[in-house]
């Protein structure tokens, strides 16, 4: 049996209350000079973010390793962009200069082989001009069909004489087609001072070639004026041809006219077993005056008179003259 003595127990005591006291002076040291260290957590509870104004370095490297990786991706991406881009340059660069060579090796081949070069034209519709003529005045004989310009060759042909219109056509390898329309000889133009006869086209265009004087729709005109004719010309006053085809088709009987510098357009009217000029004179207002002529002639002809002259020159104002024995003349409408 132990006997505690007072001592002991007194010093067990006081131990234990300086215990007490170190702990309370290691806290209040603790809470007034915060340690850098983390606190350690207590069991159960959640810990807390710190609130200064950075956190450890440990915890900083930590949360900077994720956007690290990311911009170690990011700048990884835009080093794959440029070697494609390049690549595909590369490859539209080689398709280019494919093309170019493959185009150059064309125009040398087109421009050299002798399939591409004309020797000879078709021409539709030459009867009165030559051919062999119309091919010449093209100019494409031996000639790249590359380098033919179908106007052109038009233009060139259009300017023989009798051509009215032209057609051009060109095709591979070396085909060119010549279509053209000729003036048709209409009239039968005799000039007296030259003493020779010239074929005229509906227009009033000279003719080099001649048309059948016994065809029905040939008309004919006996020119007293002094003036010589050519080739290519065309008849003045302008339109005083298509004037002797309007005045054909209203009296079908007459197909011989005449012109004069002074009178113009005239022809002999057959009535009564006679005949007699009429002075139609120009083309100006042809159609009243062809009206005028023949209201004229039917009232010549019901009272059986034979005048020696008749003038619609001035259709408002017409005039014949009276049988020869007659002194007066006298207009009627």
């Amino acid at each position: 049996m132990r006997i505690r003595l007072v001592d002991e127990d007194r010093s067990q005591r006081t131990r234990a209350a300086g215990r007490k006291r170190g702990s309370s002076r290691r806290r209040t040291f603790e809470a007034a000079v915060p340690m850098p260290q983390a606190r350690a957590r207590q069991p159960g509870k959640r810990a807390k973010a710190p609130s200064g104004p950075a956190a450890p370095p440990k915890e900083r490297a930590q949360r900077s390793r994720p956007a690290a990786r990311k911009r170690t991706r990011a700048e990884a991406q835009p080093a794959q962009a440029p070697a494609r881009v390049a690549a595909s340059s590369l490859g539209l660069r080689l398709g280019v200069l494919l093309l170019l060579g493959l185009l150059i090796a064309a125009v040398v081949h087109g421009s050299t082989d002798a399939r591409f070069f004309v020797y000879q034209a078709g021409v539709i519709g030459a009867r009165h001009l030559n051919a062999e003529g119309i091919y010449q005045a093209a100019a494409v004989h031996e000639q790249n069909i590359f380098w033919i310009d179908p106007a052109s060759v038009a233009e060139r042909i259009a300017r023989l004489d009798g051509v009215k219109t032209v057609r051009v056509r060109c095709a591979l390898p070396a085909v060119v087609t010549i279509e053209v329309e000729e003036r048709q000889p209409r009239v039968l133009w005799r000039a007296i001072k030259q003493e020779r006869d010239w074929w005229l086209d509906e227009e009033g265009f000279i003719l080099p070639y001649h048309g059948d004087a016994q065809a029905g729709e040939t008309l004919f005109v006996v020119d007293a004026s002094p003036r010589e004719l050519d080739y290519g010309q065309r008849i003045q006053p302008e339109g005083i041809v298509a004037s002797v085809i309007q005045l054909a088709t209203a009296l079908p009987d007459n197909r011989i006219f005449f012109y004069d510098a002074e009178r113009g357009l005239s022809f002999r009217q057959k009535g009564n077993g006679e005949e007699w000029p009429v002075y139609v004179g120009s083309s100006e207002d042809l159609d009243h005056k062809i009206q005028v002529m023949l209201t004229l002639t039917a009232h010549l002809e019901a009272n059986n008179i034979t005048p020696r002259y008749v003038d619609v020159r001035w259709a408002a104002h017409p005039v014949y003259g009276r049988p020869a024995g007659e002194t007066a003349a006298e207009g009627g409408q």
